[in-house]
C-alpha cells in the first residue's frame, strides 16, 4: 500500500451504499444469504437465490419484476452474464456435481411479459440450453462433472463458449446459442500440473483464447485442433488469481498481480504498470481499472475492503476508497457505472462526478495541465479549455517564467477557431481580440521583447494578424534591429490571410506591371499562390511560352489541371509537341512536379533564344503516337539532351494519381488534329496498360475512331481508315453502339456499321444490309454464324434466294438443300408453304425455280411420315394384344382353378396339411408362413418368411417384393404430378409437346394414389 503515495490520486468518483429495500424478509433480493450469483443488462438486475431461482430487478427502483424456477432444484447457478450491447439476453450456468452443468439463454422481456409466470412453460419458449460435460470425449460416467467450474465467458456473437475448470482444463462449445442449431464441445487446454483455471478472455480478432491459472498465462486457438496444449506461454513465471483478468478496449488481456498490472497481447507482454497493493479482483470500464482488494485479519475477524480506480490514460487514482468490516463479493457494471455487492447484503454505486466538479478540484491544486488534458479527454467546450490555460499562463506569469508563460498564451489562440458564436453571447471574433489585447498589453514593458515577436508571428501564421499587428510586428523587429529577420519576414510573407483584406492587392499588382516590375509582381503572386495569374503574365505579357512551361511543370496536378483548360489552346499555338507531352503526362496519371525555384523567374534559361521561346517546333508535323516517341527520343542538341531525356523517359513512368477525364481538354485541340490524334492514341495506350476507368475508355476510343474517320475524309489517305479499322477490330466491344453507327453512317463506314448491328442483337438487319446490296457472300457469312441461334435466317435466306433469278443463280444446289433441311430441322415451313414461297407467292416472279429444288425435301417428309404413320399401327395391334391378353388373366382370378403343387414353395417339403395355397400358384406349409417368422435369407440360399401384417392378410413371399417394387414405382409416378416444375421443364424441352403430355397421363398422375396392387 506504501506505493499508493506516488500516485496523484484524486476523489473524482462518488458511491453511494443502497441497502436491500426488503433486507432480513423473505422477499430479500440482493442480501439474501442464499444469493449464489448477481450481474445486470442494460435494462434488469438479476440475481440466482436458492440455488436454482433466477430474480429479474428494476434497478432504478429496487423492486422485483419477476422470479421463476431457472434450473431443477439440485443445481446451482454459479454465473450469470448478459450478453452484449443487450438489454433483455442472459446467460447462466448451473452446476450439480457428477452430472453435466447446464448453460440457459434467456429472454427477460419476454419471460416477464407472460402471465403467471411461475405456471408458464417459459423453458419451451424463452431458453436456449447446452449441456456441458468436463470431458467432452467421454459418456456415461466418464462424462460426468467432478470438479468446479472456475470461470465462464463467450464471444460476442455467441457462436463460441469458453468453460474453465478448478483441475486445469478448458472446454470450448461451439454453436449457435442464439438461434439454438446445436453445439460441438471439446476440450482445448488441459494443464498438466492440473493448475486451477482463474481467467479466460476472449480476442475474436486472433480467434484466440486468454486463459490464466494460478501460475501462468498463456493462449489457446479457438479454431483447429489443438489436443490441449497451448499455443503460446506468455508467462510462465507468474499467474492470476480468480476474478483477477479483464480484457483491454483492443482485445488485449489485463492481468492483475500483487505488486503490479500486466497488458498482454498474443505473442507477448505489451508493458506493466507498478502498483503494490494486494488484488482480489478486477474490472475495467473504458480508460479505468477497477481495483478491490479485500483484507482481514485472522486475529480480530475483522475485514476490509479497499476500492480503487485507475485512470490508466492520465496516470492518477480517481478513486480510493476504503469500506471497513466488509468484503466485496460480486462486481459488475449497469450502463456506465459500477455495482459492488458486499458479504453483507449492501451494494454499492461507483459513479463519476460531473466533469465541471472533476476540473475545479483539479485547479484547487493549480495541477493546470492535468486539468486541460481531463478536460480536453471529455470533449469539454473551447471556453472551458480556454479558462483553464488562461489561469496557467496567469500564474507562470505571475511567477515572471515568461516564455513558459508565452507559449501558453500562444496555445490559447488555436481555441477560439473552435468556439462557435452562441446566441447571447459575444462574438469569439470579440473575445479573441480581447484576449490578444491583454497579451500584448502585458508584454509591452516586458524585458523580454522577443516574446512579444514570437505571440505576433503566431497570429500571423494563424491568419488572426491584422494590419495593426503586422505593423507592430515590424517595428518590434526594428527595435531589435534584427534586419535579416525583416528581409526573411517580408520573403515569407504570406499576404493571402483572409484578415489582411486591406492590402489591396490588385492595385499592387498593376502598379507593379504598369512599372515593369514583372519580377516582383511574379514574387508577389507566387506568395499569394495564384498559378493562373502568373502562366497569364508570361504568356500574355512577357510572351514567353516556354518560360511558362517550365514553370507550370512545377505546379501540383490540380493548380496545373486548371491552368491547361484554359491556356492549353494558347501554348498549343506556340509550342504544340512540348505541350502535347505535358498534355499526355497530365493525363495518363504520370506527371510529376520537378523541383521549383524559390519563385518563377522573369527570364529564359541560359542559352535559349527568342526562336525557340516563341515555339520553332510548330514547323515539325508528326501524326501518330510512336512517330512522337521518337521525336521525343531523338530531338534537341547537345545542351537539351539531359532534359529531352527526361521528358520522353516520363511517358513511360507509372501513373503517381488518378488521371483527369481526357475529355477535359478536347476543345483545345480544335486547329490541331494531329496533336489531338497523338494525344488520344496516349491515352488509349495508358488505359490498357494500367485498366483505367471505362467508361472514359469507350469515350477515348469513339473520340479517336472520330478523328481516323475525320482525316480520311479531308486527306484520302488509306492509313487512316486502316487506324479505324484495327480500332474495331482491337476494341470493337468497348464501342459505344449507337455512337459507332451514327459516325459509320456519317462516314460511310460499313465495318463500323456491321459491328454495331452485331453488338445490338440485330443479326437480320445485318441481314437485310447484305439483301439490299445483293451480297450473296455475305447473307451466307451471317446465316452461317447466327442460323443456329436465329433460325429465322433461313427463311429469310431462302426468299432472297428466290427473289431473282440472278442471285438463284449464284447459289447452288447443295446450299439451298442445307437451307432446306435446316428449314426442316425448325419446323419453320410445311410442305404447302415452302412449295408457295418457291413459286413466288402471288407475286409469280419464281418461275426459274424448278421442282427438282424440293423434291428430295418432300421425298423425305413424306417418307417420314409414312414411317410413322406405320409405327405407330404396329403399336395400336400390340397395345389391343397386351390388353386382351391381360384382360383374359384377370378374368381367371375370379373363377376356380385347381392347383396341383405337391411340394412347399418355402421349404421344397412334400406338401401336408395344414397348407396355404396362393393365387399366384405357389404353395406353403402354414408353419413355413408362421408370423413368428421373418422374412430373412439363410445360410443355404434358402429364406423363410412371416406375416408382414398388411391388412390384406398373408401374401406370398415369394411374390410379395415384385408386389412392392410395382407399388413403390406407381407411388414415385403419382408423386410426378407434385413436381411442377420439372413437368414444365420438360415439357419446353421436348419437340413433341402432345406425345410428352400423353406419356404423362398414361404414368398415372390422373388415377387415384390409394389404389394399390396386391393379391
Amino acid at each position: 500500500m506504501s506505493l499508493l503515495s506516488t500516485w496523484r490520486q484524486f476523489q473524482l468518483f462518488d458511491f453511494i451504499p443502497i441497502r436491500d429495500p426488503y433486507l432480513q424478509s423473505h422477499d430479500a433480493l440482493y442480501s439474501d444469504p442464499t444469493l449464489s450469483a448477481i450481474n445486470a443488462t442494460k435494462a434488469y438486475l438479476v440475481i440466482a437465490v436458492n440455488n436454482s431461482i433466477l430474480k429479474i430487478i428494476n434497478p432504478k427502483n429496487m423492486t422485483c419484476e419477476g422470479q421463476f424456477q431457472a434450473y431443477d432444484i439440485d443445481y446451482r447457478i454459479t454465473f450469470i452474464e448478459p450478453v452484449f450491447n443487450s438489454s433483455n439476453l442472459v446467460i447462466t450456468l448451473a452446476e450439480k456435481q457428477g452430472f453435466p452443468s447446464i448453460i440457459k439463454l434467456w429472454d427477460l422481456t419476454r419471460i416477464l411479459n407472460i402471465e403467471q409466470l411461475e405456471a408458464s412453460e417459459y423453458k419451451f419458449k424463452f431458453q436456449t440450453q447446452v449441456a456441458v460435460t468436463e470431458n467432452s470425449r467421454g459418456n456415461g460416467a466418464q462424462s460426468e462433472n467432478f470438479f468446479p467450474i472456475s470461470c465462464f465467458k463467450f464471444n460476442y456473437d455467441l457462436t463460441c463458449l469458453a468453460v474453465g475448470y478448478t483441475n486445469g482444463k478448458v472446454l470450448l462449445i461451439r454453436g449457435d446459442l442464439l438461434r439454438d442449431r446445436g453445439s460441438k464441445q471439446r476440450v482445448i487446454y488441459e494443464s498438466v500440473a492440473n493448475d486451477p483455471i482463474t481467467g479466460i478472455q476472449f480476442n475474436e480478432a486472433e480467434q484466440i483464447l486468454y486463459v490464466t491459472t494460478t501460475s501462468k498465462v498463456l493462449t489457446v486457438s479457438t479454431t483447429g485442433r489443438n489436443h490441449g496444449k497451448p499455443l503460446r506461454v506468455l508467462s510462465q513465471k507468474s499467474g492470476a488469481n480468480l476474478d483477477c483478468t479483464a480484457a483491454g478496449s483492443k482485445q488485449e488481456l489485463i492481468v492483475g498481480l500483487s505488486d503490479s498490472i500486466r497488458y498482454y497481447n498474443p505473442t507477448a507482454k505489451l508493458k506493466t504498470i507498478n502498483f503494490d497493493v494486494p488484488k482480489s479482483r478486477i474490472a475495467r470500464l473504458h480508460q479505468f481499472i477497477l481495483m478491490v482488494s479485500s483484507t482481514d485479519n485472522d486475529n480480530s475477524q475483522k475485514f476490509q475492503s479497499r476500492v480503487i480506480i485507475l485512470d490508466t490514460r492520465n496516470n492518477h487514482i480517481s478513486l480510493n476508497l476504503l469500506i471497513p468490516q466488509s468484503v466485496i463479493k460480486f462486481t459488475f457494471k449497469i450502463n456506465n457505472e459500477i455495482y459492488l455487492l458486499s458479504n453483507d447484503g449492501v451494494l454499492y454505486r461507483l459513479y463519476e462526478k460531473p466533469i465541471n466538479q472533476q476540473i475545479e478540484l483539479i485547479l484547487q491544486r493549480e495541477l493546470f495541465s492535468v486539468a486541460f488534458n481531463l478536460a480536453k479527454q471529455s470533449k469539454l467546450p473551447s471556453d472551458t479549455l480556454l479558462r483553464i490555460q488562461t489561469l496557467h499562463a496567469d500564474h507562470l506569469f505571475e511567477e515572471q517564467k515568461y516564455d513558459e508563460s508565452m507559449d501558453v498564451y500562444i496555445s490559447c489562440l488555436g481555441l477560439f477557431e473552435k468556439e462557435p458564436a452562441d446566441i447571447g453571447k459575444s462574438a469569439p471574433s470579440e473575445d479573441r481580440d480581447d484576449f490578444i489585447m491583454n497579451v500584448v498589453t502585458k508584454f509591452k514593458e516586458a524585458i523580454n521583447t522577443e516574446n512579444m515577436v514570437r505571440f505576433l508571428g503566431e497570429l500571423y501564421v494563424m491568419s488572426l494578424a491584422t494590419v495593426d499587428h503586422i505593423t507592430l510586428l515590424l517595428c518590434c523587429l526594428c527595435k531589435l534591429k534584427n534586419l535579416d529577420q525583416i528581409d526573411s519576414f517580408i520573403d515569407e510573407l504570406d499576404l493571402s490571410n483572409e484578415n489582411l483584406q486591406e492590402f489591396n492587392f490588385p492595385l499592387i499588382i498593376n502598379l507593379f506591371k504598369e512599372c515593369g516590375f514583372y519580377s516582383q509582381v511574379l514574387r508577389l503572386l507566387y506568395k499569394l499562390n495564384q498559378p493562373n495569374l502568373i502562366v497569364e503574365i508570361q504568356l500574355y505579357d512577357l510572351n514567353k511560352p516556354k518560360l511558362a512551361l517550365n514553370y507550370m511543370k512545377t505546379l501540383k496536378i490540380d493548380d496545373l489541371l486548371l491552368i491547361l483548360i484554359d491556356q492549353s489552346k494558347k501554348l498549343l499555338d506556340s509550342c504544340p509537341i512540348e505541350t502535347t507531352e505535358l498534355l499526355i503526362n497530365v493525363f495518363t496519371g504520370k506527371y510529376q512536379a520537378t523541383e521549383s525555384s524559390q519563385g518563377p523567374s522573369t527570364t529564359a534559361p541560359e542559352g535559349k533564344t527568342e526562336y525557340d521561346e516563341k515555339g520553332g517546333e510548330s514547323m515539325i508535323e508528326l501524326t501518330n503516337y510512336k512517330a512522337f516517341l521518337n521525336y521525343l527520343t531523338l530531338r534537341g542538341g547537345d545542351s537539351e539532351n539531359e532534359k529531352t531525356e527526361e521528358a520522353s523517359s516520363s511517358l513511360t513512368k507509372e501513373p503517381t494519381y488518378l488521371p483527369p477525364k481526357p475529355n477535359l481538354i478536347y476543345s483545345s485541340f480544335t486547329n490541331h488534329p494531329h496533336e489531338f490524334v497523338i494525344f488520344l492514341e496516349a491515352c488509349i495506350e495508358a488505359l490498357d496498360k494500367y485498366q483505367g476507368n471505362l467508361m472514359d475508355k469507350k469515350e477515348v476510343l469513339i473520340t479517336l475512331l472520330e478523328m481516323y474517320l475525320s482525316l480520311n475524309k479531308k486527306t484520302d489517305e488509306s492509313g487512316w481508315l486502316e487506324k479505324a479499322q484495327s480500332i474495331i477490330d482491337q476494341y470493337g466491344d468497348l464501342l459505344d453502339d449507337d455512337s459507332l453507327l451514327l459516325l459509320s453512317h456519317l462516314y460511310n463506314f460499313k465495318p463500323g456499321e456491321i459491328k454495331a448491328r452485331e453488338d445490338n442483337g440485330d443479326e437480320e438487319g445485318i441481314f437485310i444490309s447484305y439483301k439490299i446490296d445483293e451480297n450473296v457472300e455475305g447473307c451466307f457469312k451471317v446465316l452461317q454464324k447466327y442460323g443456329q441461334a436465329k433460325p429465322q435466317l433461313y427463311k429469310m435466306m431462302l426468299e432472297f434466294i428466290v427473289s431473282k433469278r440472278e442471285i438463284y443463280e449464284k447459289v447452288n444446289h447443295d446450299d439451298i438443300q442445307e437451307i432446306l433441311q435446316q428449314i426442316k430441322k425448325f419446323k419453320l415451313l410445311d410442305p404447302l408453304e415452302l412449295i408457295s414461297l418457291l413459286n413466288g407467292g402471288e407475286s409469280n416472279d419464281s418461275e426459274f425455280v424448278t421442282f427438282g429444288v424440293v423434291k428430295d425435301y418432300l421425298l423425305q417428309y413424306f417418307t417420314t411420315q409414312e414411317q410413322e404413320i406405320t409405327n405407330n399401327e404396329k403399336l395400336i395391334e400390340m397395345y389391343e394384344h397386351d390388353s386382351t391378353k391381360n384382360s383374359y388373366k384377370l378374368s381367371e382370378l375370379t373363377h376356380p382353378f385347381v392347383i396341383q403343387n405337391n411340394k412347399c414353395s418355402a421349404c421344397q417339403l412334400k406338401l401336408d396339411f395344414p397348407m396355404v395355397h396362393f393365387k399366384c400358384k405357389h404353395s406353403f406349409h402354414q408353419k413355413c408362413l408362421s408370423s413368428s417368422l421373418v422374412a430373412k435369407p439363410t445360410s443355404n440360399g434358402n429364406s423363410h418368411y412371416v406375416d408382414d401384417g398388411s391388412e390384406h392378410g398373408p401374401r406370398c413371399p415369394i411374390c410379395a417384393q415384385d408386389i412392392i417394387d410395382v407399388n413403390d414405382v406407381k407411388q414415385s409416378q403419382y408423386r410426378m404430378k407434385e413436381n411442377v416444375d420439372f413437368f414444365v421443364k420438360s415439357l419446353h424441352e421436348s419437340t413433341d409437346t402432345f406425345k410428352f403430355i400423353s406419356e404423362y397421363i398414361g404414368k398415372g398422375v390422373m388415377e387415384d394414389e390409394s389404389v394399390s396392387i396386391d393379391q
